[in-house]
């Protein structure tokens, strides 16, 4: 069974290599020229463990520094990040490829202590308030408000000029560490984080099972009899899903594209997997980041309606701003094969996340003035939410006691329990809804579409010439493949919008922008 492999060069499945870096350019003409097919499938690799760190190009990609800049903009993001992640030991960590996950829960966690302080001092002020409307002292008013809105200025000043701050700038991120660890309860999630980084599985709640992956754009599916022979003269080659999905493995990973990587991931709802001790060793504890190929072969010959294994292609773009991905599923019996398909994106930041790139090393007077008035406008917010951001830091050890207390009851008395993940601070931090995503750059829009047409002919080309090396026709195939070649082709020039809505912003990224959308029915021009 092949495991995860990187592509940096076209390297032959099961070779092991170094990512290509994540700011190589897409090459367009080598992208089309396919190889060959072998005249075997390849043989499949051994079981490999899970790496034991994130690669190293997603630790200085863009996705993950405009991640950790967020974190520190963003006092609920950043909160969201430790009570969903770091504060869930039972659940399952979302992996979404090109960021790595531990250095942005690390400045999340630094992030929430800085802001702590501020809401302490907000604290302070509102008790300055309170004591000055009881008494009908007017200047103490005056002078809690001018405290509040000191402390927000002073985080928000830290946050956007700061030290970490200077870190988080492009030129400095790569020469930085992030910040450590600062309890034992937070290391140990560490450690499930970085497992979950490379692990492949994953445990999704809700309607998705893509989780991390982003927005469902598009796919197909079709069904194909495999009792009709090529050459009747001759009999039909028996085959397994297994077989196939070993080959389509080693052809999709010599696609000639920069930051692709090919391997099978186990999808499986977190309300399934309870009382499975392949996902779930202990009853008490968190469900598996990594399977064996053993438990993917085995999935794959004899499928089980809950847990699915794909194979799932990922192509990291613009330095992990845009990740597109495929899932490849089959299901073989004695009479047909089904073959589905998914394609999946992760869109880039919201615009936010990109203003730390705007700022100079130091402030102008415009830029301090404008911060003043932000600060000002957000003081509302920050009183009302004050209290909350210091009980939840203080209280933080009681708050994990007391779900700990009650999850422990949950699975002693009901025997079940959801392990699905909580949140994607990836897909969070997306520029992207129910109603579409949005690019920054037309380029992306292509780059999008791009990628989906070579893996769909790479997929089809494969198929077609596996049936043939099986003796069954693959007529029906070459005719269903053409048609759905055909409706994903832009006609006269115009944009194809991709299984929704998709919002172009023409932008210097944190500056003034255009916006055009473009709204089409999936499989119609715009």
């Amino acid at each position: 069974m092949p495991t995860w492999s990187n592509n940096p060069a076209a390297a032959p499945a099961g070779a092991t290599g170094t990512p290509a870096p994540a700011t190589a350019p897409l090459n367009t003409a080598a992208a089309f020229a396919f190889a060959p097919a072998p005249a075997a499938p390849a043989p499949p690799a051994p079981a490999a463990p899970a790496p034991a760190t994130a690669p190293a190009s997603a630790r200085y990609s863009a996705a993950t520094r405009y991640l950790c800049v967020a974190v520190h903009l963003n006092s609920r993001f950043a909160r969201a990040v430790i009570e969903h992640v770091l504060e869930e030991p039972r659940l399952a960590i979302t992996r979404s490829p090109g960021v790595d996950p531990v250095t942005v829960c690390l400045h999340a966690v630094a992030a929430s202590r800085r802001q702590a302080v501020r809401d302490g001092a907000l604290v302070g002020a509102l008790a300055v308030a309170m004591y000055g409307v009881s008494g009908l002292q007017i200047p103490l008013l005056g002078l809690a408000v001018l405290l509040a809105w000191t402390a927000v200025f002073a985080e928000s000043y830290v946050a956007s000029w700061g030290t970490v701050a200077h870190g988080l700038r492009k030129d400095n991120f790569a020469n930085t560490s992030p910040p450590p660890a600062p309890t034992d309860r937070v290391r140990q999630q560490i450690a499930r984080v970085t497992a979950a980084a490379t692990g492949n599985v994953t445990v999704y709640r809700g309607y998705n099972p893509f989780g991390g992956h982003g927005w469902i754009r598009t796919g197909w599916s079709l069904a194909l009899d495999t009792t009709k022979p090529q050459n009747t003269a001759k009999s039909i080659v028996p085959f397994t899903a297994a077989e196939l999905n070993a080959r389509l493995d080693a052809e999709l990973s010599r696609l000639d594209i920069p930051n692709l990587t090919v391997g099978n991931r186990l999808l499986v709802n977190g309300s399934d997997v309870h009382d499975d001790l392949r996902f779930v060793p202990d009853p008490y504890g968190a469900p598996v980041a990594w399977t064996d190929q053993a438990t993917l072969a085995s999935l794959m010959t004899y499928p089980e309606d809950r847990a699915r294994p794909y194979l799932t292609v990922e192509i990291i773009c613009w330095d992990g701003e845009l990740v597109w991905s495929a899932f490849v599923r089959l299901v073989v019996n004695d009479t047909s094969l089904f073959v589905e398909t998914n394609y999946t994106v992760l869109p880039p930041f919201r615009p936010a996340y990109y203003t730390m790139d705007d700022l100079l090393a130091r402030p102008t007077a415009g830029q301090i003035v404008r911060l003043a008035w932000r600060c000002a406008i957000h003081l509302p917010r920050a009183f009302l939410e004050c209290i909350p951001g210091v009980s939840s830091h203080l209280l933080v050890g009681l708050h994990c006691w007391r779900k700990d207390r009650w999850e422990r009851r949950v699975i002693r008395e009901l025997s079940r329990f959801h392990h699905g993940a909580l949140f994607s601070p990836r897909e969070a931090a997306a520029n992207g809804d129910s109603n579409g995503v949005t690019y920054h750059r037309y380029f992306q829009s292509l780059d999008e579409q791009m990628v989906m047409k070579i893996v769909d002919k790479r997929i089809f080309n494969t198929l077609i010439e596996f049936l043939a090396s099986k003796n069954i026709d693959p007529d029906e195939l070459k005719r269903r493949s053409e048609q759905i070649i055909n409706a994903s082709i832009s006609v006269g020039g115009n944009l194809t919008s991709i299984g929704g809505n998709v919002s172009m912003v023409n932008s210097a990224l944190g500056g003034s922008s255009a916006t055009a959308t473009v709204s089409s029915p999936p499989g119609s021009s715009s």
